[in-house]
């Protein structure tokens, strides 16, 4: 009897333990990865950022901003190329609209230092300034095409250029690394397949592989996960150089930035189709417009570089059309650096510009651009940490217009009734940066 109730026993115990649901996984960070769109929720409800290109070191830092439509904290990951170290992290909230930032060498001061930010709301944006003995800007990425494009390089004599790979996800990362210049498609056998490790980068020069290209244009596709890649130019005896993201295909960009005062700017057009693509480019100043200033043909897997130097305008924004899916950005040099950035395929009702401000000798800019044939009435948004101060301008049709930062301001706001594009700038006495604006879903 005694032997028939333990029997018993022993046989719930075992049905109970059967029954009972087995505890959850421990959340991964970035768990389900993907990369969003600005204001589309990820898995764990809340906005992903990658920023590839961040810096500190005895001669520059980086201002690491951010700006949310909502109150939201946000969390940084810098990831360490070393593998078994652990991650330097960081953390900043906004008040919503608002914007708020970190200071890299406050976090850690190593030299490169790409990282990627988890918002708990959104829509949010994010984007890198480094200041110092250089000065460059550009947004930070939300998403990502299936293949990447890169214009504007060049390897001349006396320039670099370097493509930068970054894996901020849990797995290898396997990509394929093309391009093509104004002599035809380049020979890039080697890198067929590149891989990168999981929560790391990886650095390809170009100056010596590829020797003396004028407008080398490189794309990055992945094969197995994911990568975030960057490109950056500079000069050979140092001095300011630029940052600037890759671009998906578009049959229409609007560059709310193209020339600034103190640069010679080229838009560059490429064409990794297989067939010709008519392509129109028409410029916009702050007293005047040159619609059609340029018609041309980009040949089938080509590149044209058009310089804006015979226009006779220092300030210049530009809306480029196609009759294909192309990629387009501008790279501007002179005595004020050299800046870079892509534009937007589209016109946004509004936009969020994290990180636009001045401080010290670094000026900030706001641009905008109206290429419609009506006048936009835009709020402006300065963002602080605690406050948003609004003022009301006026972009006059087929117009650009410019907006000193202010001092105070972390970020900006900007938003119409009707569709407009935006961009910003950073001038210092060592360089110059471009950035185009964060368009807000329009639901927003």
């Amino acid at each position: 009897m005694t032997r028939r109730l333990w029997l018993i026993v022993v046989a719930a115990i075992a049905v109970a333990a059967m029954s009972v649901r087995p505890p959850d996984p421990i959340p991964q960070p970035l768990a389900g990865l993907v990369i969003d769109r600005p204001g589309i929720e990820s898995p764990v409800d809340s906005s992903i950022w990658y920023c590839a290109w961040a810096q500190a070191n005895a001669d520059r830092d980086s201002f690491l901003a951010v700006a949310t439509m909502s109150p939201a904290a946000a969390e940084f990951t810098f990831p360490v190329a070393i593998p078994g170290e652990p991650a330097d992290t960081a953390a900043t909230s906004t008040l919503g609209p608002g914007a708020s930032g970190v200071v890299l060498s406050e976090i850690a001061e190593r030299g490169d230092s790409p990282y990627f930010v988890e918002f708990d709301g959104g829509p949010s944006a994010a984007a890198v300034t480094v200041t110092g003995d250089v000065v460059t800007t550009d947004q930070c990425v939300a998403q990502g095409p299936t293949e990447w494009f890169f214009f504007g390089g060049s390897t001349v004599t006396g320039e670099t250029l370097r493509l930068r790979l970054f894996n901020p996800f849990p797995e290898v990362a396997k990509v394929t690394v093309s391009g093509f210049s104004e002599i035809g498609v380049e020979a890039l056998g080697d890198l067929r397949s590149v891989s990168v490790n999981p929560r790391s980068w990886k650095d390809i020069s170009f100056e010596e592989l590829l020797r003396q290209r004028l407008t080398l244009v490189l794309s990055v596709r992945s094969e197995e996960g994911l990568v975030v890649p960057v490109m950056t130019s500079g000069h050979v005896t140092g001095g300011d150089e630029a940052w600037w993201g890759g671009t998906g295909l578009s049959a229409s960009w609007e560059l709310p930035v193209a020339q600034a005062d103190g640069t010679l700017a080229s838009i560059v057009v490429a064409n990794p189709g297989l067939s010709d693509v008519e392509v129109t480019i028409d410029l916009y100043a702050q007293d005047a417009a040159f619609p059609t200033a340029f018609t041309f043909t980009v040949p089938a897997e080509s590149p044209v570089r058009v310089s804006l130097g015979d226009v006779g305008v220092t300030v210049l924004a530009a809306r480029v059309s196609a009759t294909a899916p192309v990629a387009a950005g501008v790279v501007a040099t002179g005595a004020a650096g050299t800046g870079a950035t892509a534009g937007a395929p589209a016109p946004a009702r509004a936009w969020l510009l994290p990180g636009l401000r001045s401080r010290g000798t670094d000026i900030g800019t706001l641009w905008l651009l109206n290429t419609s044939d009506e006048p936009v009435s835009v709020t402006v948004g300065m963002l602080t940490e605690s406050e948003v101060f609004n003022s009301r301008q006026t972009v006059e049709p087929g117009r650009l217009m410019l907006v000193p930062a202010s001092e105070d301001a972390i970020g900006y706001l900007v938003s119409a009734s009707e569709p407009f594009s935006a961009g910003w700038t950073i001038q210092g006495t060592t360089g110059i940066g471009f950035s185009s604006g964060i368009a807000v879903p329009a639901d927003e």
